[in-house]
């Protein structure tokens, strides 16, 4: 459903982090958290490139970064914010994992979208409709 979605193949900046409940509080910070890039993106998952392997069923906490994220979010919330946030998080299930390349430094993961917010669920809909 991932690689199906209109539009899915673009590519988006991610933060990706091990969900623990000791470390929920201070996602992004520290060496837990690795940058990535999305290959596939959908509501219902994404494909990742990155460096760092993942055990299937593990969940990550990853954090998308999302062109103009504030603004296309305005447009479904009525409230206001002093800070500008520039990405969204999300809660995934790694379903999969293989090695791209031949010394097993590159990475894809396949993950499974749990958990995301209803309004972010809308904001991603909506940048992937436009096609860009």
């Amino acid at each position: 459903m991932v690689k199906t979605y209109p539009h899915a193949e673009r590519k988006l900046a991610v933060e990706i982090g091990q969900y623990s409940l000791a470390a929920s509080a201070d996602f992004g910070q520290g060496p837990a958290r690795h940058k990535a890039l999305t290959t596939y993106i959908s509501p219902y998952g994404m494909e990742i490139q990155g460096t760092k392997d993942y055990p299937e069923g593990t969940l990550l906490k990853i954090a998308v970064s999302l062109p103009d994220y504030w603004n296309r979010k305005k447009k479904f919330v009525d409230y206001n914010r002093v800070d500008v946030p520039g990405d969204f998080k999300l809660l995934a299930k790694v379903v999969g994992s293989q090695e791209l390349s031949k010394r097993g430094k590159k990475r894809l993961i396949l993950v499974q979208t749990v958990n995301i917010d209803e309004v972010d669920e809308k904001v991603l809909k909506a940048f992937l409709q436009e096609g860009k």
